[in-house]
This record gives structure tokens, sequence and C-alpha cells, in this order.
């Protein structure tokens, strides 16, 4: 993912506000199931900025929208959630919510997701269901760095392809899910919380030579005490957690990436290529190299 490092200091570092233009296509054919429809960052000064889930018509659509700094608050069938830094709405609509600009908040700095697509919203909606309505991201999570990709992207060149825009939104979707399905394997906050720290903490450390200590250390535990609770949250343990991290990560590279295998093994932690080759194909039951020649299902 190419990164303009204007882009992130733009988003951080300064008010400026930014939204794509020309992603709505005067093409209607194919028909497809997943569109990026409109991204940007803005920061938001006066309490006009009030919107409704019920009252923006009947057209269904997906809105991602994470807090950079300020404050906003969110009413979601019957509960508010103030959303400070770090955070993210999973939203759709038409539904019962609203989220707007507090009169005590002073400001609310943001950028946004917006997804059409019968598809792309139906996944969306999952996630919202499952790890939302709001969700925590730390700003060199993968799936911000990948918004930040997007930015640059359309920044640098536009998206005048339609096709373009429907696999930057459908893999927006797969990477949310892919950030948060391990969190989703128990309904206690605190196994969550737990398990969000483990996977944040092992992907943004997919590439070193991290070890169980590592992450044991990053949760705040000792390995044993670690691995034992590990293992009863998650229901394995995390050295075969980790490996199949890399694993899917490595299928993610060779499906949408155009990376080398010595590439792709170097970015999921695997020092070695042949190595990387051996257990991919026992996983898979091919090459890495043959695995990206078959095309995906459809």
């Amino acid at each position: 993912m190419e990164i303009d490092p204007d882009v992130k200091r733009s988003i951080f570092e300064t008010d400026e506000t930014w939204a794509a233009s020309g992603l709505l296509f005067a093409s209607r054919k194919p028909h497809l199931h997943s569109m990026l429809a409109g991204c940007g960052y803005e920061t938001r000064r006066s309490t006009a900025y009030d919107f409704s889930g019920l009252s923006r018509g009947s057209a269904e659509f997906a809105i991602f929208q994470y807090t950079i700094s300020g404050e906003g608050s969110l009413d979601y069938e019957g509960r508010t959630f103030k959303m400070r830094a770090g955070e993210a709405m999973l939203l759709h609509v038409p539904h019962n919510h609203r989220y707007y600009l507090a009169p005590d908040s002073g400001y609310w700095r943001l950028l946004f997701f917006t997804i059409f697509g019968m598809e792309a919203v139906r996944l969306m909606r999952e996630a919202e269901t499952a790890y939302g309505p709001v969700i925590r991201l730390e700003p060199e999570s993968p799936l911000l760095l990948y918004i930040f990709s997007v930015f640059s992207e359309l920044k640098r060149s536009g998206m005048r392809s339609q096709f373009r825009a429907s696999a930057t939104a459908y893999r927006f979707v797969m990477m949310l899910h892919e950030c948060f399905s391990y969190a989703s394997v128990s309904g206690s906050q605190r196994d969550t919380a737990f398990l969000r720290t483990v996977l944040d903490f092992c992907t943004r450390h997919l590439a070193d030579d991290i070890s169980v200590d590592d992450i044991a250390r990053a949760a705040g535990y000792s390995r044993y005490h670690f691995s034992r609770i590990f293992h009863q949250v998650y229901g394995m343990p995390p050295s075969k957690f980790l490996a199949e991290l890399r694993l899917k990560s490595a299928v993610r590279i060779l499906q949408m990436e155009c990376c080398t295998i010595k590439e792709t093994a170097a970015r999921c932690g695997f020092k070695d290529e042949s190595y990387f080759c051996k257990v991919f194909r026992k996983a898979h039951g091919v090459s890495p190299d043959a695995f990206r020649k078959v095309p995906a299902e459809q």
C-alpha cells in the first residue's frame, strides 16, 4: 500500500477538508454489488452537523466514520456513545441512529467511507452487528493504512474506473472483517478487549520475528498465564493463531496485490521463502504461485 506522507500529515496535523469527487460513475453496466460512493476527511465545528439514519431516503448504504480528534456523539437504538479519537462508527441507512456534534464538544475531526452495493452493504451490516456500532482502531492499523492509501491514490490520480471503485469498497469491507473477526468469538467485553489487543499487536508486527513471549508482554501477562487465557478464550494456542494469521494475510496479498512470492513471505513474517512455500502448500494444497493463478470464486 503506497501512502503519501503528506496525506497522513494533512489528516492528523492540519484542519484541511477534502472529499473525493467523481466517484458516481455514469455507466451502470455491469451491475456491481459493491461500490465506493464517497470518502474524505473534515473538521466539523457547528451543531448543524446532525444526521438521522431514518431521514436520508430509502436507498441502502453503509457508513464508516473514524474520529481523528475532538468528540462527536452517536445515538444508536436508545444508547448514546461519545465518539473519541481512535473510535469509528459502523452504520447503515435506513436505520434508527443519529450522529451529531453536541454543543459541549467543540469540534469533531473525522474521516469517512460511504459504501453502496447489495453485497458490500450486507457485509457492512454484519460487521456492524458483530463488532459495532463502535470499534477502536489505532492509527497504524491495517484498515486505516489502507484508507490512507486510497486517499493517496485518489489525490494523486483519481479513480476513473467503476471497477476500481468497486474493488476498493470490497477490499475495505474484507479488511474490516479480517481485523475484527477474531474479536467476536466471546460475548465477554473483557475477552473481546483481550483478543483485540492481541490481534492489533500481531497485525502491526506481522513482518517482524515476534514470539509468544512478545505477544504476552504486549497483552500484559506472563507467557504461561497468557497462553492459558488465550487458549481458554480462543480455543487454540497463540502460536497456532499467529501462524494462521500469517497465512490468512498471505492469501489476501496473493489475491489482491502484485507482490513477488519473496515479498509476500517477508511481509507475513516468513524469513525464508522456501519455508513459506512449504507451509503454504501444506495449508492450501498448492504453491503460492499456483494459488495466485487460480481465478477467485465468483
